[in-house]
């Protein structure tokens, strides 16, 4: 077969996987999204045969799959309280450096906000210092480390995975490779960690309390800004000695953190939430109506009335995810893919109610169409007695 052309070549990769090595985030860092595409008039889409047409369409739906996350007052706010942390640790003298934890439900979008921030970071530090990123010192500056944890991680598998997103040596014992990381991130000037989904470091396990111990190991000798992400952490013995027993051993009720000694990271890490959007103020309906109408005017569609997602859906789009970023730019990316392949060219309600979210938002929204559907027929059970009762009087 034929090599494809240059154009083509970037076509064969999918697009960007979870950061696991050091030349994963660069190529996060570097990575530009499809630009929108140029659309022809309608009729000349029309016109165009079946090969014309669907490569146009699979650009457009790469485009779409592309939908960057807003930039949203909580981002807004992380972006802040992460630079101010790293301003404060830049030159701290030897010890615990102040780190941050990011606690929230699942799809809430922490683990994208904490990389788009650490993105924008290294952006920064490459405009602001070019010389620490000339050839010859590429990829030996690693201003950044993403690590995204398993589950039941141990001490020595988050040493190994520090190592092996630094490309260090990763034989011999757990004391040997625990010095090449440290080693390794202060000669790569890494100001910043990210430890992604905490969750799994299951403290009640032996391994677990071990691993939430390298945790603040980590904090003590790396001269860096430790912030990590989870679910539930609050409840976790990651901040509390007297946290629930993990799900391999035997069962106990959850204990809340004032029910036993507070860890050490405790001290050292301030905790702050994640929370779905909510609709509790006018400011909050306004700031997710912003969101809406960013991702809508994104849209390569031909016939998508302008700001009807946020002039007509804003409140369905909110029942229909929960309030999660992430599912909104999950619906919306689904539906814009789904309107080009079934050729109605706009995202409507029908577009939506086709799609199928991941099982707990549709589990959320099932229970708001229910409490809708009771509410309904109480008021339409009312309705009838007022109107029997006129009737009587007359």
């Amino acid at each position: 077969m034929a090599p494809l052309p240059p154009e083509d070549v970037e076509c064969l990769h999918p697009g960007l996987a979870e950061p696991r090595m050091k030349e994963d985030w660069f190529a996060y860092v570097f990575y530009d999204p499809p630009s929108r595409p140029f659309l022809p008039s309608y009729e000349v889409y029309l016109a165009m045969d079946g090969a014309e047409r669907r490569r146009l369409n699979r650009i457009r739906n790469r485009y779409h799959s592309a939908l960057v996350l807003a930039w949203t007052p909580a981002v807004q706010h992380f972006e802040t309280e992460i630079t101010e942390l790293l301003a404060a640790n830049e030159m701290a003298p030897p010890g615990a450096r102040l780190g941050l934890l990011i606690d929230g439900p699942p799809t809430v979008g922490k683990s994208t906000l904490v990389k788009m921030i650490a993105r924008k970071f290294e952006q920064e530090l490459r405009e602001d210092f070019p010389e620490r990123f000339v050839p010859e010192r590429l990829g030996s500056y690693v201003p950044v480390v993403y690590i995204s944890l398993t589950d039941q991680v141990t001490p020595k598998q988050i040493s190994l995975a520090i190592a092996r997103y630094l490309n260090v040596p990763t034989s011999g014992t757990k004391d040997t490779i625990d010095d090449r990381v440290l080693t390794a991130l202060t000669a790569s000037g890494t100001q910043l960690i990210i430890f992604d989904d905490l969750h799994f470091l299951d403290c009640s396990l032996k391994e677990g309390r071990a691993s939430n111990d390298h945790i603040k190991f980590l904090a003590n000798h790396a001269p860096c800004t430790i912030v990590g992400t989870g679910v539930d952490l609050e409840n976790s013995p990651l901040l509390s000695e007297g946290g629930p027993i993990g799900p391999r051993t035997k069962s106990a009720r959850p204990k809340s953190p004032a029910s036993g000694p507070r860890t050490q990271t405790a001290g050292r890490f301030s905790r702050q939430e994640l929370a779905p959007f909510a609709l509790d103020s006018n400011d909050r309906i306004l700031q997710w109506v912003a969101v809406i109408r960013s991702l809508e005017s994104s849209l390569a569609l031909y016939q998508h009335k302008e700001e009807s997602l946020t002039r007509r859906h804003w409140r369905y789009l909110h029942e229909r995810t929960d309030g999660s970023i992430a599912g909104l730019h999950a619906l919306i990316r689904r539906s814009a893919v789904r309107a080009v392949q079934q050729g109605t060219e706009a995202i409507t309600r029908e577009i939506m109610d086709s799609i199928v979210l991941s099982y707990a938002h549709e589990r959320a929204y099932a229970k708001v169409t229910e409490l809708k559907s009771r509410q309904a027929a109480t008021e339409a059970k009312k309705q009838s007695q007022k109107q029997r009762a006129a009737d009587g009087t007359a």
